[in-house]
């Protein structure tokens, strides 16, 4: 796998990527994009658990269990730019 170099990927002192505040163990292997930050809470209401949940400005992440899986859902904010971020 091809590392992201570290100009490309802000890491903070806590392991954590810059804009989101979250590390890579806090993620599961799906994960839901949604725009709106208020549409995380929508899609993780139907989580049987949550066992992780972090904001920072417009990105909103919950990772928790549907049907067993576990499920990452993390917003975008409004805008292409975002995306690139996330």
């Amino acid at each position: 796998m091809n590392q992201i170099p570290s100009s490309e990927l802000i890491i903070n002192s806590d392991g954590s990527v810059f804009h989101l505040h979250i590390r890579p163990e806090e993620l599961a292997d799906t994960v839901i994009l949604v725009g709106d930050p208020g549409r995380v809470e929508l899609v993780a209401s139907y989580f049987e658990s949550r066992e992780f949940s972090r904001a920072s400005r417009e990105f909103v992440t919950v990772t928790g269990r549907y049907n067993g899986k576990r499920i990452t859902v993390l917003s975008t904010g409004i805008g292409t730019d975002n995306i690139d971020i996330v």
